[in-house]
């Protein structure tokens, strides 16, 4: 049976901290928890910011209103954008008692404090020799990174269970604990799955057997040199993982929900969250398009400043490639940047699982320096930047935010839209779908047409009446440049339509009020609308 050479990185243990040390490293604690507390503040002072964080909070106001946790609904119809974990998490604040927007905002402020825990543990278990909150503190401080857990979105929880997934790998090769079955492993892939779905299997699994399959040629002794018989020891290693039971831990902990929605909703819900949202939108794209190159842009300002250091780590990775740390962290950032890069559908945050590794790559790009001086104080300004960058974060979520929460999204311009509608009452009726913030703001559901045909012929056919409202965004009036089957031509105008008021939200939006004039309006023979596909059944934002 080939052996396989220890997996280390044959680095010196911890040395003894002095008391400036320690007490440097007490105040970087405290740091950290002033920036824990600065989540906790910013889950009450502020509405939710676009464009993440209405449809979470009009989801779960709805979901809670109608006594419906199953499944995540928005505007009355099923929502299909994300598996419903960070919904039955900020369902719970909800239930506990908290405001929507701070439940909403709950489960990452979790996730991002757990994510800062994993990363102490997995820096204390491959370089205990750094400066003991360097990688959590640094990882903490990246610009992009740290305002995804700061608003609501499930990519936080993709994260965490990422990093919970790879802390596991590697405790797993450095043979360190018992591993009879790689619990830490699975479960945090399961998590992964359970906030985005099918991705979190593919930001983890191949990864792992890519290292595995790289140690067999770049990490066995040389008289292994046979191909057969290194293939054969990664395919025993890669088996030692429990793949089998693994996976099905992640179906049992996932699967229930899809089989239970499909018999409540029907089959073509489950075929939407998994077949529409994780391949027909990653292979043909309806928004989010990017070129190939995007995240070769996104990746340095998301990342700042470890991402300077990160070409620089990439090459001694691939210089060092014999040794584990080096091949693990390189492969994982270039596997998940390379995999997004073949989507059509592209955001920055996408890539932000492979943020710890991005992160670990620049630190020993420093390390790698012959000057023990050079690294000591490389180390120190990266502690001071991220120092920095919390301090202002926390003063800015904490005394400058709150000040600032009327304009977020709009919430002025719809609140101003609503005290018309309640001041003379009528059913307000949208133009084209309504968006989170609008649900969330003038209530839930809202009716909406997709054309001027529809809209008069709803009132020629009494379901909308002369008293009833008619809220445009302006940009679809005629002349505003949108596609023309998006135009409400003809425009609404007096005798069949009067202008209560134009408010500033999400755009500029136009309050028509129907005059009893438009019902001997002629349908008109506008352009058809766009294409109903098959999983606009159900809303995809």
């Amino acid at each position: 049976m080939l052996a396989m050479r220890a997996v280390s990185d044959s680095d010196p243990r911890e040395a003894p901290l002095s008391p400036d040390q320690r007490s440097r490293q007490k105040r970087l604690l405290l740091l950290l928890a002033g920036v824990g507390l600065a989540f906790l503040f910013g889950l009450f002072n502020h509405p939710p910011i676009p464009s993440m964080e209405p449809r979470f909070a009009e989801a779960v106001r709805e979901m809670a209103a109608r006594g419906q946790y199953l499944i995540p609904i928005k505007n009355g119809v099923p929502y299909i954008e994300y598996p419903p974990l960070y919904f039955w998490l900020s369902l719970a604040g909800k239930l506990i008692g908290l405001p929507v927007a701070a439940a909403i905002r709950l489960p990452g402020a979790a996730a991002f404090l757990l994510w800062l825990f994993w990363l102490f543990r997995l820096q204390k278990l491959v370089r205990p020799q750094w400066p003991a909150v360097l990688l959590p503190l640094t990882c903490a401080a990246l610009p992009s990174v740290l305002y995804n857990f700061f608003t609501a979105q499930s990519d936080s929880v993709l994260i965490l269970g990422v990093l919970i997934a790879f802390m596991g790998f590697v405790r797993f090769r450095k043979r360190e604990g018992p591993f009879g079955f790689p619990w830490e492993l699975w479960l945090g892939i399961a998590l992964a799955v359970a906030a985005k779905g099918p991705v979190g299997l593919v930001l983890t699994l191949p990864i792992m057997g890519l290292e595995i399959l790289s140690a067999a040629f770049f990490d066995l002794p040389e008289h292994n040199s046979a191909g057969t018989g290194r293939l054969a020891w990664a395919w025993r290693e890669a088996w030692r993982l429990r793949p089998a039971h693994g996976l099905g831990l992640v179906l049992l902990l996932n699967g229930p929900w899809y089989i239970a929605a499909g018999l409540t909703v029907g089959w073509e819900f489950c075929r939407a969250v998994l077949v529409y949202q994780n391949f027909t939108r990653f292979f043909i794209g309806f928004d989010h398009l990017q070129p190939w190159w995007y995240y070769l842009k996104t990746l340095w300002p998301d990342l700042f400043p470890l991402s300077v250091l990160f070409p620089f780590g990439l090459l001694i990775a691939w210089k060092r490639r014999r040794y584990f740390l080096f091949r693990l962290c390189g492969l994982w950032a270039l596997f998940t940047i390379v995999f997004f890069s073949f989507s059509q559908s592209k955001q920055g945050k996408y890539i932000f699982p492979a943020a710890p590794a991005v992160a670990i790559l620049g630190l020993l790009a420093v390390e790698a320096f012959h000057s023990e001086v050079f690294r000591r104080r490389t180390f120190r300004f990266l502690q001071t930047w991220a120092a920095f960058l919390l301090t202002l974060f926390a003063v800015l979520v904490i005394a400058v935010l709150p000040f600032y929460s009327s304009r977020i999204g709009g919430v002025e311009g719809f609140r101003t839209v609503r005290s018309a509608v309640e001041a003379r009452p009528g059913r307000l009726v949208t133009y084209l779908w309504p968006r989170s913030m609008m649900l969330y703001e003038l209530g839930a559901p809202l009716p909406y047409v997709r054309s001027a045909r529809e809209l008069y012929e709803k009132i020629h056919g009494g379901e909308i009446k002369p008293g009833d409202y008619v809220l445009v965004n302006r940009k679809y009036l005629p002349g505003r440049g949108a596609p023309k089957p998006l135009v409400l031509s003809p425009a609404p105008r007096p005798p069949f339509m009067d202008l209560v008021l134009t408010a500033k939200a999400e755009g500029r939006l136009d309050l028509y009020r129907i005059l009893p004039g438009a019902e001997k309006v002629s349908i008109p023979a506008t352009p058809s609308p766009p294409k109903h596909y098959w999983w606009e059944k159900f809303d995809t934002d």
